[in-house]
């Protein structure tokens, strides 16, 4: 029994010797060229305004009144803030498809600890539609598709919709409430438009 423990533990140790030194665990291998090298490239997403943006005003009898200083307005509730302006997007990618959203943070609290300001900026940004070219919702994509680069004049609309039939109890936890627009942003996002 003693012989064959012996036994055993000096093969171990054989092998261990062996992978250590690496040369007698060898094994044959080959290798082939692929041929010329090639380099991969990433394709490119970006968005350029080319024009002022403006807002309108459009209230529950549908007249639209242009807005000149957005900070001047004081909405109520059936009140619809349009913000629109035109811009370029530049395009590169075989598999890219794309629409617009407003980017995180656009619509926030002055205070974030004011509960007025919390309710305003929770009802505005709780609606916020966006249009390219006057097409709506998840159909507003642009299916570039192309390993060459593209621009795209678009006109992107947002509509900040504070709606008429809310439930007063909630409206009224908006009364003199304020939003920070400083921060509003129309952003361009790649979805999945896999051929």
């Amino acid at each position: 029994m003693k012989k064959i423990t012996k036994g055993t533990i000096a093969a171990g140790a054989a092998v261990a010797l062996l992978l250590g030194t690496g040369g007698s665990l060898a094994y044959w291998n080959s290798t082939v060229d692929v041929g010329t090298p090639a380099v991969i490239s990433a394709g490119n997403l970006a968005l350029t305004q080319t024009a002022a943006p403006a807002w309108t005003i459009v209230h529950t009898s549908g007249t639209s009144t242009p807005v000149a200083d957005i900070a001047a307005v004081r909405v109520v509730p059936g009140d619809r803030l349009v913000f629109s302006a035109d811009y370029s997007i530049a395009a590169q990618g075989q598999n890219l498809e794309f629409t617009a959203t407003v980017a995180p943070g656009s619509i926030t609290p002055v205070d974030a600890a004011d509960p007025a300001d919390v309710a305003l900026a929770g009802d505005l940004a709780q609606t916020a539609a966006f249009t390219i070219n006057g097409v709506a919702g998840p159909t507003a994509t642009i299916a570039h598709n192309s390993n060459t680069a593209g621009t795209y004049a678009v006109t992107i609309d947002v509509d900040l919709n504070w709606a008429f039939a809310g439930a007063p109890a909630d409206d009224n936890a908006s009364k003199t409430g304020q939003v920070n627009l400083s921060q509003f942003a129309v952003a361009v996002t790649q979805v999945d438009g896999s051929l």
